[in-house]
C-alpha cells in the first residue's frame, strides 16, 4: 500500500463512484481516509497531512463552488480533484481555474483514470515539497551566511537583504535599509555606482570587484562586491542580486604595508626606494614633455654633533623637524624624501633652473630661520643645498643625481648652509671627488 494519503470526501451512506473506482485498483492500493460530508473533511484535514484530496461537489452539508472554496481555503497546497455531474461541468471547469488539479465526471470515472489523476496529484505534491525543503535550504543560507546578500531593482530600489547585509551597514532593522536606494544611499560614489552598472548590464555579472560602501555613521567600507542581473525570457533586465563581504580591515592592512614599503619610519617621508622609483617616472615624463626638472639634494650641517651632544633621541627629533619644515617650504606636488642618514632629496619637475634656484634658497632660508630646541638648548638647522637640473636628453635618473650631489659636494667646501646648482651651463667635473663623501 502507498504511503501517501488521500482524503475523499464523498457521500458514504452509499458506495460512491470515487470509492468504486479505488477499489478496482489492485496494483497500487492507496491509502485512503473516507469522509462522509465537507465539515467531516475539513475536521480530517486538520488531524493529518494529506498527499491529495479528492472532493465530491454534492455533498449534504455543501454544494457546488462554495464547498470546493471552503475546502481549497483549509487545504494549502494539498491538490484538490472535484467530482461534478455531468450537467454542471461547467462548475468542473471553473474550480480548475480557481485552482483545481482537476475534474472529473462521476459517469465517467474508472479506476485507470482516477489512478492517472492521482499519479499527477502525487507527484506535483511531492514537487512542492522538494521545493519547499529547497527553499528552505536556500533561506537558511540566506540567512546565516556570513557574506552580505541583497537584491534590488534596476533603478536601484532595494528588494531583499539578508541579516548580514543590515549589519554590514550598521542599521538595527532590514526595514532601514529596505528603503535606502543602492546607487545614491548605500555606493559611497554614485559615479562608481554608475561605472558599475552599465559593466554589470553589458557583461551580466561582475566577480569580485573592489567597492566603497557607506555605513550609517557615515564611515566608508571597503567590500569585495560579486554581482549579476536577472533578466526574463526576452532578455530585458529584471533586478540584479549580489554578495559583499567586508575587507577594509585587509585593505587598511594592504594600505599600510604599501606606506611602509615606501615611506621612512621616522619623518614619515618618501624613502630612498620610493624616490629613486619617482625619479625614474619623473625622467619619463620629462621624455614625452620635453620638460625640465630638478633634484635638490640637502645634506645636513653638523648634524654629528647634535647626535654625540645629545644622544640619538636628540637627533631623532631633529630630523623630524627638519623634515617638517622641509614640507612646509616647497611647492604642492614637490616630492620629498629621506635619502639617508641626514641627507633628504626634493624632486621639482617641470622646473627651470631658476626656478629651482629659488625654492632651494627658500628651503635654505626656512631651515636657518626654524628653531629646534632640546633640554632649553636650541640648535641651529643649517644644510648644504646642491641642485642638480635634469632633462629628456639623461639616460638614467642616476645622471643628475650625481650632478646634484656634487653641487651639495661643492656647498659643503664653501663652509656649508648655501646652496650650488649643477646645471646645463655648468662645466663638467670629476664625479668620483663627490662620491667620496658618502
Amino acid at each position: 500500500m502507498s504511503d501517501d494519503r488521500i482524503l475523499l470526501i464523498e457521500d458514504t451512506r452509499t458506495a460512491g463512484p470515487a470509492a468504486r473506482a479505488l477499489e478496482q485498483l489492485r496494483a497500487r492500493p492507496y491509502c485512503v481516509v473516507k469522509a462522509g460530508t465537507l465539515a467531516e473533511g475539513l475536521g480530517e484535514l486538520g488531524r493529518q497531512k494529506f498527499a491529495a484530496a479528492i472532493l465530491d461537489l454534492t455533498l449534504r452539508d455543501a454544494m457546488g463552488l462554495p464547498a470546493f472554496l471552503r475546502f481549497q481555503s483549509k487545504a494549502g497546497t494539498v491538490p484538490i480533484v472535484v467530482l461534478i455531474d455531468r450537467a454542471y461541468e461547467d462548475l468542473g471547469v471553473e474550480a480548475t481555474r480557481r485552482g483545481a488539479l482537476d475534474y472529473l465526471l462521476k459517469d465517467e470515472l474508472s479506476g485507470a483514470l482516477l489512478d492517472k489523476v492521482l499519479r499527477l496529484a502525487l507527484e506535483r505534491t511531492h514537487t512542492v515539497l522538494a521545493l519547499r525543503a529547497s527553499e528552505a535550504r536556500y533561506r537558511t543560507m540566506f540567512e546565516s551566511t556570513a557574506a552580505g546578500v541583497y537584491q534590488a531593482t534596476c533603478d536601484d530600489r532595494m528588494l531583499t537583504i539578508n541579516p548580514a547585509f543590515c549589519k554590514l551597514l550598521g542599521y538595527a532593522t532590514e526595514d532601514e535599509v529596505l528603503k535606502l536606494d543602492f546607487g545614491t544611499d548605500i555606493c559611497a560614489n554614485y559615479e562608481d555606482h554608475l561605472n558599475w552598472r552599465r559593466e554589470l548590464e553589458a557583461n551580466g555579472e561582475i566577480r569580485g570587484r573592489e567597492m566603497t560602501l557607506r555605513h550609517k555613521n557615515g564611515d566608508r567600507l571597503v567590500v569585495m562586491h560579486s554581482a549579476r542581473l536577472v533578466r526574463d525570457s526576452r532578455g530585458a533586465p529584471l533586478y540584479f542580486e549580489g554578495t559583499v563581504a567586508d575587507v577594509t580591515a585587509a585593505h587598511k592592512q594592504a594600505k599600510q604595508w604599501s606606506y611602509e614599503a615606501s615611506h621612512d619610519s621616522l619623518t614619515g617621508l618618501l624613502n630612498r626606494r620610493e624616490m629613486e622609483r619617482r625619479m625614474q617616472t619623473a625622467l619619463e615624463n620629462a621624455k614625452v614633455d620635453r620638460s625640465t626638472l630638478a633634484i635638490v639634494m640637502i645634506d645636513l650641517d653638523g648634524f654629528k654633533k647634535v647626535n654625540d651632544r645629545f644622544g640619538h633621541n636628540a637627533g631623532d627629533d631633529f630630523l623630524r623637524h627638519v623634515a617638517c619644515v622641509l614640507r612646509d617650504s616647497v611647492r604642492a606636488g614637490d616630492l620629498i624624501a629621506r635619502f639617508g642618514g641626514d641627507e633628504f632629496l626634493v624632486m621639482l619637475e617641470r622646473t627651470s633652473e631658476e626656478s629651482a634656484r629659488r625654492v632651494a634658497q627658500s628651503m635654505l632660508k626656512a631651515l636657518s630661520e626654524s628653531e629646534f630646541f632640546w633640554t632649553g638648548q636650541s640648535l641651529p638647522a643649517q644644510a648644504s643645498l646642491g641642485v642638480g637640473m635634469g632633462s629628456e636628453a639623461d639616460a638614467t635618473w642616476v645622471t643628475f643625481l650625481e650632478r646634484a650631489d656634487l653641487a651639495c659636494y661643492e656647498a659643503k667646501n664653501m663652509g656649508g648652509n648655501c646652496v650650488r646648482v649643477f646645471g646645463a651651463s655648468t662645466p663638467a667635473k670629476r664625479l668620483p671627488a663627490a662620491a667620496g663623501r658618502r
